[in-house]
């Protein structure tokens, strides 16, 4: 991965939390092995080299730290943004789906969230899904699934927002990339949960 494709961190937790987020080719998740600071022209980036679960293949991935590195105070700032994924989630299952969007608004927001968490993306499309604002929840589901391509559950909502769209020729696509890694994961799936 070169510097051009680092990706955005707020805070050191939200890097494992990425990475263990990440799935391999074979349908496994990835663990972080090993960690190490580097200084690219662009400026510090933390680079973890990660390897799967499952078939002990690895992976090297690239973290823009530039909007904490050397702020001590910031470096625990995802459990505040997890606390409000959190609570997004409690809102969603009261059907509270305003407050849940707000929240979910602030998990993703570049500065104070996390910018590359996929979950947060994932569920404020569901939530606007939900708010019969499907045409609005495709991007957010879009990008949900840029970063983590190989999840099933997001291709497979893209999917299904597609066909409520009327975007039928862009539902077969996802439906068949999902087919794909629901063939591919299925067993890895089951096994793992």
């Amino acid at each position: 991965m070169g510097s051009d494709a680092l990706i955005p961190a707020n805070s050191p937790s939200f890097e494992y939390v990425y990475v263990a987020n990440q799935r391999c080719d074979c349908g496994g998740y990835f663990a972080a092995a090993r960690q190490e600071l580097r200084t690219l022209p662009s400026g510090p980036c933390d680079r973890i080299t990660a390897r799967c679960e499952t078939c002990g293949a690895e992976k090297v991935f690239e973290f823009d730290i530039g909007s904490f590195f050397g702020e001590f105070e910031r470096y625990g700032r995802f459990h505040q943004t997890d606390d409000r994924f959190r609570e997004a989630m409690e809102h969603v299952r009261a059907g509270e789906m305003s407050k849940a969007e707000v929240a979910l608004r602030e998990v993703i927001d570049p500065e104070e969230g996390e910018p590359a968490f996929a979950w947060g993306y994932y569920h404020l499309g569901m939530v606007l899904v939900a708010q019969g604002r499907a045409e609005e929840a495709l991007g957010y589901l879009e990008r949900a699934a840029a970063i983590q391509p190989l999840e099933p559950d997001i291709i497979r909502e893209m999917a299904r927002v597609c066909q409520t769209v009327g975007r039928e020729g862009e539902a077969k696509d996802w439906l068949d990339r999902y087919a794909e890694l629901h063939s591919a994961f299925g067993e890895a799936d089951q096994a793992g949960g």
